[in-house]
């Protein structure tokens, strides 16, 4: 706790400076905007680099822009599958079900993690507001700005784009703009998603086929907390070979609560004794976070023996980052990509005129259906977020 507090006064100290520093130098004038915890830089210069790229095959641009309105609507379609999904696992299978939860660095995000959360992050905001921004120019509308912004800690970029004319374009062309973030988005996470099962084959240039697996953490007062440090490597458990996390969790599958375990570790043999695992009280646990260890090729032994790990955890947290917007960005919400497009698929299906009398009251057919898919979709998530809290917990990452 006393660690979380020297974090939060020295956010407060250095945002404070920063504040100050640019009232003092009027850095406004060179397109900054700043407030107390966010700083905004804007600029059209990065303009013309999106201009040049969507320019150079506008068809192009406009035919996978159609491509990604599907694709935003196939991740808008499994999302929901899997909130709902989850909710029932709460009351079904509650060892299977997980909280949704927001990120917090310092609070729902702790450790090294922050590191790999800002890494997916950066990428994430990126390469949506650049989808946006390419779109929009392939599509004939102009963008005002674009820059990199702050808040707290937390990097991001965002292209400025001219909502007037945005409501004057064409519907299927508000379709592709809108949609291009979140399709942008769920690609990369796509991506990800193979350099991750296709791991071993990408940095076999330089690392050799999995011997075991590394400790990158340990869970507070577990079994292996004051006995398997990071970084240790685990040969085998019990005479049988450890070469991968599949590996280990197969073994531990079968392992019951209070059984003693021999394992023959980079630091010697080691003994531990199970204790009763969180999530299942029928299952041995010792506390540990592992991946597969590689072992380094001499002419990369300057990156050390944890860089597959960080690398691998990087594309992890790129993989949850991007996925999770792609999917939460297209739920029919105000102010969410998603929530404009519903409001566009209403348009174009429901008249205007169309009324709907409730206690002998008339309302906008149009209005009632957005504003009952915004809750919906509010309290969907709110309801991921809290019941599985209450039932199974959460553990910071």
């Amino acid at each position: 706790m006393a660690d979380a507090y020297l974090i939060l006064m020295a956010l407060f100290l250095f945002w404070m400076f920063i504040f100050i520093l640019a009232k003092y130098l009027k850095l406004e004038k060179y397109g900054f905007d700043i407030a107390p915890f966010f700083l905004m830089y804007r600029t059209k210069r990065f303009n013309n680099i999106i201009s040049r790229i969507a320019k150079k095959s506008p068809k192009f641009w406009k035919s996978v822009g159609t491509f990604g309105v599907a694709i935003a609507y196939a991740a808008l379609g499994y999302g929901i599958l899997a909130l709902l999904r989850n909710l029932v696992n709460v009351f079904v299978q509650p060892q299977n079900t997980y909280p949704l939860v927001p990120i917090i660095p310092g609070i729902t995000i702790t450790g090294t993690s922050i590191i790999y959360v800002l890494i997916a992050l950066v990428i994430t905001l990126v390469t949506h507001e650049l989808a946006h921004g390419i779109a929009a120019i392939a599509e004939g509308l102009p963008i005002k700005s674009a820059g990199l912004l702050f808040l707290i800690i937390l990097p991001g970029g965002f292209v400025e784009m001219d909502e007037k004319a945005l409501k004057k374009a064409p519907s299927r062309s508000r379709f592709r703009i809108l949609s291009a973030g979140s399709a942008t988005n769920l690609v990369t996470a796509l991506f990800a998603l193979l350099i991750l099962s296709n791991f071993a084959l990408v940095i076999s240039p330089w690392y050799g086929p999995s011997v075991g697996v590394f400790v990158n953490d340990v869970e507070p007062y577990s079994p292996a907390y004051f006995k398997l440090p990071p970084s240790t490597v685990i040969f085998a458990i019990n005479g049988t070979p450890i070469i991968s996390d599949y590996g280990l969790i197969l073994y531990l599958s079968n392992v019951k609560p209070f059984e003693t375990l021999i394992l023959d570790t980079s630091m010697g043999r080691i003994t531990l004794t199970t204790s009763i695992n969180p999530r299942d009280p029928t299952r041995g646990y010792i506390g540990i976070h592992s991946h597969p260890f590689y072992f380094p090729s001499p002419a990369v032994w300057w990156l050390g023996i944890s860089f597959p790990t960080h690398l691998y955890l990087t594309f992890i947290w790129i993989h949850i980052v991007t996925f999770s917007v792609a999917i939460i960005n297209m739920l029919p919400i105000y102010a969410l990509d998603g929530g404009k497009l519903f409001e566009e698929v209403i348009r174009n299906t429901v008249s205007k005129d169309k009324k709907l009398k409730i206690a002998k009251k008339s309302y906008s057919k149009r209005k009632i259906l957005v504003n009952s898919a915004c809750v919906a979709a509010i309290t969907l998530l709110v309801a991921n977020i809290i019941l599985p809290l209450l039932i199974v917990g959460f553990t910071p990452l």
